[in-house]
């Protein structure tokens, strides 16, 4: 009895030893190592994929700088924030300074009241007027391009005009891109008779009027020195650019594009409306996703006849309802594809990107040049560029043409929960139960209590 007693005390001292060593362990550990995890709906308290991505790739140390009173749950708050960006990259780093105690510091980095946020990549600086994700990711992109290169708009040939802010007007678009650091430039080349030497690449917004032969020799000799283009047409306009087409070997006949596709993402019922939902296999459209819209489009595609001396990539498909018109007098809704006729059916592309390998001009190496040619401009014009992926698809283009593939996609997260969808049955019927069925239930409840208690 004695020596059961005995044994039974050494168990329980040997399993308290082995409890208080195993949590002590884990206690170390947790010290040491965390793991979290987001199990909210749609991850919104973690960073975006993109995010972590771009977090990644930076070569240059990101410091936050927060100018701050010493309040700890504030600083706890900023050290929780900060942490979801080193969980990515261990160059991110805090530093929290009060700037009652360090006034000089505060006016040298630009801060102008507390509780201010300065962003640091590198020897580049900015202050945060907000410290979410989209802004961070924003002013990193910012900083990444302080390179002084500019994004040149041609004008002069009636082309959409950067800061017109009526629908037709490319202000909306000019907004979303200075946020993302670009420097964009309007730019006549009849006035000056060239381009700017730092141009990053040029930009023709559907000219209306045909450009001189001057004018095309400029682009041409910008094309032949590796310049990147961004050329966005429109059917049956005279730009006097065949020659530059032709050096693309590119054909872009007369004629547009008309639809009997759904058009779920837009209320106007018009066969000029062209919903894209294929994007071809080049590498900057592989994480485009969803609806793009275009209106009043045109093919674009390969001149067979012409030698290739590009690499193609077509990134703009439609559906098997699409089919390019060569009927310019066809307006009617009714109008369908006519297979006697010279109209091409669908599906159709209207974007190719072009690519080819080239010599540097100032040292040996290669580098890509790289232009993208679209049958049509108001998917980026401003009455067009909120609807669907219209604006993803056109900062896709920009960064690509700049060469930023690490910047492509950074889309703006959206919880998914914050909005409830209901079929027209449905909301008739809970308005039916709260305007009807309950207010009847609740008066006949009350009749008949009323009456049971007065019998009573």
């Amino acid at each position: 009895m004695k020596n059961n007693r005995t044994t039974l005390r050494f168990n329980n001292y040997l399993f308290t030893l082995l409890f208080l060593t195993v949590m002590g362990t884990l206690a170390a550990l947790s010290y040491h190592y965390s793991t979290t995890f987001d199990l909210t709906r749609g991850s919104r308290n973690s960073l975006t994929e993109p995010t972590q991505a771009l977090l990644q790739s930076l070569q240059q140390p990101l410091k936050f700088i927060a100018y701050v009173p010493d309040e700890a749950e504030l600083h706890l708050q900023l050290r929780e924030l900060v942490a979801k960006y080193q969980k990515y990259n261990k160059q991110v780093t805090l530093e929290i300074i009060n700037p009652d105690l360090d006034p000089a510091r505060a006016q040298a980095d630009g801060i102008e009241n507390q509780r201010q946020v300065v962003l640091k990549l590198g020897q580049q600086a900015e202050v945060l007027g907000s410290v979410n994700e989209q802004s961070v990711v924003n002013a990193i992109q910012r900083l990444q391009r302080q390179d002084k290169r500019l994004v040149i708009f041609l004008e002069g040939h009636k082309e959409a005009e950067l800061f017109d802010d009526s629908s037709a007007g490319l202000s909306q678009l000019a907004i979303e891109l200075k946020r993302k650091g670009f420097k964009l430039q309007p730019h006549s080349l009849l006035s000056t008779g060239s381009l700017p030497n730092n141009t990053h690449f040029v930009v023709l917004v559907a000219p209306k009027q045909a450009y001189l032969p001057e004018e095309v020799r400029i682009l041409e000799n910008y094309l032949e020195q590796g310049g990147n283009l961004l050329w966005l047409n429109e059917p049956n306009q005279k730009t006097g650019l065949e020659t530059l087409q032709k050096a693309l070997t590119l054909s872009i006949p007369q004629g547009r594009l008309l639809s009997i596709d759904d058009k779920p993402l837009i209320s106007i019922n018009s066969p000029n409306i062209i919903p894209i939902t294929r994007y071809g296999e080049a590498t900057l459209m592989q994480q485009q996703k969803g609806q793009t819209l275009f209106s009043y489009a045109t093919i674009v595609q390969r001149d067979l006849s012409l030698k290739p001396v590009w690499d193609f990539d077509e990134i703009l498909k439609s559906s098997d309802k699409v089919w390019f018109e060569t009927n310019s007098n066809a307006v009617s809704k009714n109008i369908q594809y006519d297979k006697n006729t010279e109209d091409i059916a669908g599906p159709i592309n209207l974007g190719m990107v072009l690519t080819k390998e080239i010599k540097a001009i100032t040292n040996k190496e290669t580098k890509q040049q790289r232009v993208v040619v679209i049958g049509d401009s108001s998917f980026m014009r401003n009455g067009f560029i909120g609807f669907g992926g219209n604006l993803e698809l056109t900062e896709r283009l920009f960064n690509w043409l700049a060469a930023n593939e690490h910047l492509l996609v950074l889309p703006v997260k959206i919880a998914p929960d914050t909005s409830i969808e209901m079929k027209n049955w449905q909301l008739y019927s809970i308005g039916i139960f709260f305007l009807f069925v309950l207010p009847l239930a609740l008066l006949l409840f009350g009749i008949l209590r009323w009456a049971m208690r007065k019998k009573a």
